[in-house]
């Protein structure tokens, strides 16, 4: 496996800005890629990709220089190593509620000693045995990405546990799920779900983790980075393209009602 630049920056403490990524085609990642954004989640929970889906869109981050982190359906040992095993630099794991669900997770995202991954050369991620296996198994154990979600009130109550299970790279925390959770859906601006996520980071930089969150204003974001997050995905490739068509016919639509004026 190459070198993940994604994980390198975080390592670094440098603030990184992502967004899922939603609409089929791997167009919308190459222009990512060019517009200087730093990863995409390929969102595999909420979107409608299917793993042959990951091949191409892979291939196309990399071309445009962009990383690439695989959002699984579920949390389980096979949609690990088949979103890694298509060549996912990362893999992010949402609907975590146990401590055996992530130690699982984790374990399933590298090859022994430190994992369980299931073992295969023949996969794009080694380059099909391009790559020489021992060192295959060497640096995706370097260099695969895991991140965590937490995005529930029984997983943010358990973060110090959370925290001591190796090979977590990123606790991403999840604002609309939290809110559900705490029964206020869609009010993640309400001082529970806010206290709770920082509760969380500020608990995640003690032990060098990095942290993560979901954000859709720019606003938002001085403040979590003064809480110390450093991963954050912007909105939704599919919500990104709305804003800006409505914002476009908007304006075009006001010229036109000026100009018949």
């Amino acid at each position: 496996m190459n070198k993940n630049t994604l994980k390198e920056k975080l390592k670094n403490g440098q603030p990184c800005l992502g967004t899922f990524i939603r609409m089929q085609g791997s167009m919308t990642i190459e222009i990512l890629g060019e517009a200087g954004w730093d990863f995409v989640v390929i969102d595999m929970e909420h979107g409608i990709h299917s793993v042959s889906d990951l091949l191409g869109m892979k291939r196309a981050a990399a071309a445009a220089g962009i990383s690439t982190v695989v959002r699984i359906p579920s949390p389980t040992e096979i949609d690990v190593m088949r979103a890694l095993d298509a060549g996912g630099e990362g893999v992010q794991v949402p609907q975590l509620r146990t401590i055996e669900q992530i130690k699982t997770v984790c374990a399933a995202a590298r090859f022994a000693p430190l994992g369980n991954r299931g073992s295969c050369a023949y996969t794009s991620s080694a380059r099909y045995t391009f790559t020489p296996y021992a060192e295959h198994i060497e640096t995706s154990n370097e260099q695969v990405l895991v991140v965590i979600h937490i995005e529930n009130k029984e997983s943010a109550e358990m973060i110090d546990e959370i925290l001591e299970v190796p090979g977590i790279d990123v606790v991403f925390c999840g604002p609309w799920d939290l809110s559900q959770s705490f029964g206020i859906p869609g009010q993640t601006q309400h001082p529970i779900v806010k206290d709770t996520i920082k509760k969380v980071v500020s608990k995640c930089k003690a032990k060098g983790v990095s942290s993560g969150m979901f954000i859709n204003k720019i606003e938002h974001m001085t403040e979590w980075l003064e809480a110390g997050v450093t991963y954050f995905t912007y909105g939704v490739d599919v919500g990104l393209f709305a804003e800006i068509s409505r914002s476009i016919r908007g304006e075009i639509s006001a010229n036109i009602e000026q100009w018949s004026k």
